[in-house]
């Protein structure tokens, strides 16, 4: 609900699904025993009949049915259904996909109700929406899962760099002029993940060696406002050559890797290496309300196969298109790719932990994104050439408290410092 307001007391014996009822993961990610037996718990409605469940696999069990097989969770006493189980055990994030799946889990578990469930019962979540790493450990998805993780696993930045000397950041603050991104009582993306995106440039420039490049502009100057809550602006353009006002989403997402692109060709012409070019998308996310904090989102092998071109007069019509207009890369680049983006993106998320920002409390750093049925990893790191690359959500517009503390320049200071600290922790360095 976000509004802030506690549920009444559950009465004894039963978990209340509170909608703000979210377990919060230690630093090394969240550990929770198998839970109570759920012998003598009797479920809300006729479930089919299932063969006896596997040996635990960290706090899962698992089954099977007439509909096919599924993993088994005992809620702890204040767990919700939404947070401990959708959110956790199946990576999805959206409003409408977490309903909508914690509505198919309710009616395979035999649950009538979702607000009230009997501390222990047995959960039913369905293979095919678990995540892979929440699979039996003989499972082939779990498998292939895993093999790609130690493939990526292999790349780890090993280059450092005194005060960032020599290394080169790309800029992306998303959205922007006619895309206004995620919107949530006033509050438009684009303009405050825009200001962070100018404050962790002030920050570099003022406070390393790096250089600094933007992909997109508001108006003709860097300009970063003193002020809390920013006025409404429309006047993002990418900056490619001429540059691209942003009048159409697809063709301003698209421009932004091209222009990434062109930007990592020019610092390696410059003398720098390609492992001292990171490339940051900042933006503020949409989520289901009970989510709060930063998550960051990586580029995976398997996500970033196949080639790209653009076609038509808004791309061909920008020299950084002209340059190299279509892109591809070996499985090795893509493999490497992922290691060092996964590397960055977890020295980043630490310094916010250090600083005391919020986090998502399962799964800070993830390699794809879910809407629907459907698993995908953003064009503009999908695309991109820079080796070490990610997107970082910086917070959740739908939460209440995430949406006000976007709105203050302190904590959007503090988001950009925490970037920083996390690049310099990357390349070996501290401020």
């Amino acid at each position: 609900t976000g509004t802030g307001a506690r549920p009444l007391p559950a009465p004894s014996g039963t978990v209340v699904a509170a909608p703000d009822a979210v377990v919060l993961a230690s630093p090394s990610g969240p550990t929770i025993s198998a839970g109570p037996a759920s012998a003598g718990l009797r479920p809300a409605a006729a479930l089919p009949a299932a063969s006896a469940p596997s040996a635990p696999s960290g706090p899962l069990q698992y089954g099977e049915d007439a509909k096919g097989k599924f993993a088994i969770y005992a809620l702890h006493a204040g767990e919700a259904l939404y947070s401990s189980v959708v959110i956790r055990f199946t990576g999805r994030l959206q409003s409408e996909d977490v309903r909508a799946i914690a509505s198919d889990i309710a009616a395979r578990s035999g649950i009538a109700d979702v607000t009230s469930i009997p501390i222990g019962f047995p959960v039913r979540i369905p293979y095919e929406v678990l995540l892979p790493e929440f699979l039996p450990t003989n499972d082939p998805r779990r498998l292939e899962y895993e093999v790609e993780q130690r493939l990526a696993g292999q790349y780890k930045n090993e280059v450092q760099a005194r005060g960032l000397d020599g290394v080169t950041v790309i800029l992306d603050a998303g959205h922007g002029g006619i895309d206004v991104g995620a919107s949530m009582a006033g509050v438009w993306e684009s303009l405050y993940v825009y200001d962070i995106a100018l404050r962790v440039k002030r920050t570099l420039e003022a406070e390393t060696r790096a250089t600094v490049k933007m992909t997109t502009r508001d108006g003709a100057a860097w300009t970063i406002l003193d002020r809390d809550v920013l006025p409404f602006s429309r006047a993002h353009a990418v900056l490619t050559t001429p540059p691209f006002p942003i009048t159409d989403t697809i063709v301003g997402v698209n421009l932004r890797w091209y222009l990434a692109n062109s930007q990592y060709r020019q610092a390696k012409a410059n003398g720098s290496s390609s492992d001292k070019v990171v490339f940051i998308s900042i933006h503020a996310d949409s989520l289901h309300p009970t989510l709060r904090g930063a998550t960051a989102y990586i580029p995976n092998a398997a996500g970033t196969a196949g080639s790209a071109r653009k076609s038509g007069s808004a791309f061909t019509s920008r020299k950084e298109v002209r340059e190299q207009p279509e892109v591809k890369f070996s499985l090795q680049e893509r493999q490497r790719s992922e290691g060092l983006s996964r590397d960055v993106a977890e020295r980043v998320i630490a310094a916010f932990r250090t600083a005391g920002l919020g986090i998502h409390p399962f799964k800070p750093v993830r390699d794809r994104i879910y809407r629907g049925r459907r698993a995908w990893v953003p064009a503009v790191l999908r695309y991109n050439a820079v080796p070490a690359k990610f997107l970082l959500e910086v917070g959740n517009l739908a939460n209440v408290e995430d949406r006000a503390l976007l709105t203050t320049r302190a904590f959007r200071q503090r988001v950009a410092a925490s970037v920083v600290d996390g690049l310099l922790g990357y390349f070996g360095a501290r401020r």
